[in-house]
């Protein structure tokens, strides 16, 4: 994948964008007894899941800010290039063009959430730790997206390109969003 910086930045700040609405237009009007109903025995309520995705974003979040922290802005790179390992953590990650979840993906025991949750806390952390992402996406303009590099939740040593990152975030939280369409689909019936 070959697009400029700046419409990059563009579309991850919008897709986080609207990742934060349409969630907040999914649960709106479900009561907390919804939102902690898992959609069958031994998968994860509407609270849970978005609990994994606070959990997972807020990992990239700690792991952008150091990096960024770490490195000077530069003027190089108004193009961003993907590379093979970016281009396939956001395939495995994506849903499919039609909107579907291609496999099931086994979460990390630390990423997965706690049975019930508090509404109005987990919705709260939800929006926070997305808009800090969207922040630090727009921070990230005067970078190299494409040579700084910053660490996975599978720890230092697999690393993708800043533009990656946010690319394979995107596509997490899209996987996701499929996810709860599915729980309150499930739970509504």
């Amino acid at each position: 994948m070959k697009i400029e910086k700046h419409l990059h930045i563009k579309n991850s700040v919008e897709g986080f964008e609207h990742i934060i609405q349409d969630t907040k237009n999914l649960i709106d009007g479900l009561s907390k007894q919804q939102l902690n109903m898992p959609e069958a025995p031994d998968k994860w309520s509407i609270l849970q899941c978005l609990k994994h995705m606070s959990i997972a974003a807020q990992v990239y979040v700690v792991n952008i800010e150091k990096v960024l922290d770490r490195n000077a802005p530069g003027r190089n790179g108004d193009v961003f290039v993907s590379n093979w390992k970016g281009d396939m953590f956001t395939r495995l990650i994506s849903p499919n063009s039609n909107g579907e979840v291609r496999r099931p993906i086994q979460t990390f025991r630390s990423m997965n959430p706690i049975e019930m949750l508090d509404m109005d806390n987990t919705l709260n952390e939800f929006i926070q730790v997305h808009s800090r992402l969207i922040e630090l996406i727009k921070l990230s303009e005067s970078y190299d997206i494409t040579r700084t590099k910053v660490a996975t939740a599978l720890g230092p040593m697999v690393k993708l390109r800043l533009g990656d990152a946010y690319r394979f975030l995107l596509g997490h939280a899209e996987r996701h969003m499929v996810q709860l369409k599915r729980i309150k689909k499930a739970i509504i019936q």
